[in-house]
């Protein structure tokens, strides 16, 4: 059986829509029958309103001056080799 479109669908008579429909739940079993009926049920209650958190604001980015990074560097590299200087 191909899959119609929705269109295909319209164009179907209310009486044949119900057979299709109650053709699909006898091949269905009990428990997914009442999954659909538990959506069914449900989506008819209204809908609960909650707030939504505001998301965090970022920081901006900081910019780093030539000076600043090659410093960075430095201090990156005497690390790896273990001999950073101790402050008097």
């Amino acid at each position: 059986m191909k899959l119609m479109t929705l269109k295909q669908f319209e164009k179907k008579s209310r009486g044949s829509l119900m057979r299709f429909i109650n053709g699909y739940l006898k091949t269905q079993s009990k428990k997914q029958i009442a999954v659909v009926a538990y959506t069914l049920a449900k989506s008819k209650l209204p809908r609960l309103k909650t707030r939504q958190k505001a998301l965090p604001k970022r920081k901006a980015k900081r910019k780093f001056s030539a000076k600043q990074l090659k410093a960075q560097r430095l201090f990156a590299k005497r690390a790896r080799a273990g001999t950073l200087r101790r402050k008097r």
